[in-house]
């Protein structure tokens, strides 16, 4: 039923060190930084709000709807969330 959550990384690994690094990194990000999310993730949305915090050139955009996978269930409403962000 709800596998995927089960691949989420809870113990120590090759991967949560990445993730560390890449925290350093978004922290000192200065370029334009658009987070896009579905708002209907139990996956993604315990970070959704934590995302200005780690990013602070974040702009966060409304959730769009559509599921973990919403850049399939929802790319026209994603595409044109992204080419409004790239021409402005």
């Amino acid at each position: 039923p709800r596998a995927m959550p089960t691949q989420v990384p809870i113990i120590p690994d090759a991967s949560l060190e990445a993730q560390a690094r890449a925290l350093e990194f978004y922290a000192k990000f200065e370029k334009p930084f658009l987070s896009v999310f579905a708002g209907n993730d139990p996956v993604t949305n315990p970070i959704k709000d934590q995302i200005p915090k780690m990013v602070p050139n974040a702009r966060m955009h409304p959730d769009i709807g559509g599921g973990h996978f919403f850049q399939w269930t929802r790319a026209k409403e994603l595409a044109s969330v992204l080419i409004k962000f790239i021409k402005e």
